[in-house]
């Protein structure tokens, strides 16, 4: 991804909406599929209430796309702005051994046409922001977890940030990470 610029930001419900529940549903929906069914209305009314509580509740949830910034090519036509990827962290789970909040991820979605380097980029820059979140508001532990079929590259790169993964599941305290990353 040498000398292409990406662009991240807080999902808006007037902007992002759409192209989340497109990838979520076209890339990943199948994973679903013979379990639940899926409705994407149902995702579209969450992803909206969400980002929106967000723009006024910066603790309780936070959902971040990334794109390609729009470049002007003529006065009144734009290129990019293509949605490359998404996240979305929760905050308020818990076990029933421990009283210690836990952060859990809810989704890390990545256009799946990029090249092999640059979904692995997008999710490090994604575990980042989970991080440093979480340590903005004092969540002591987060956890990643996959549903997807193939997930051990993406628990591999969570092992390599120093999370502690067992299956599909990956998890670290927040104090740990934050010294991982300096």
């Amino acid at each position: 991804m040498k000398g292409i610029v990406m662009e991240w930001t807080l999902a808006h419900p007037l902007h992002d909406v759409d192209d989340i529940v497109e990838m979520a549903d076209s890339c990943f929906g199948k994973e679903a599929d013979g379990i639940l069914t899926r409705d994407r209305n149902v995702f579209r009314k969450n992803v909206t209430i969400a980002t929106t509580v967000q723009l006024f509740d910066k603790g309780r949830e936070l959902i971040a796309v990334c794109r390609y910034p729009e470049m002007p090519i003529d006065h009144d036509k734009y290129i990019g702005g293509d949605l490359l990827g998404y996240c979305w962290f929760d905050r308020g789970g818990y076990t029933t051994y421990s009283n210690e909040e836990i952060s859990n991820a809810k989704f890390h979605h990545v256009d799946l046409s990029l090249s092999v380097r640059q979904r692995v980029k997008l999710i490090n820059q994604m575990i980042d922001q989970h991080i440093l979140w979480a340590n903005a508001w004092g969540i002591p532990v987060i956890c990643s977890t996959s549903i997807r079929s193939e997930h051990d590259g993406f628990m591999k790169i969570h092992k390599k940030r120093g999370f502690s993964v067992n299956g599909s599941y990956a998890w670290v305290k927040t104090a740990d990470a934050i010294k991982g990353m300096t």
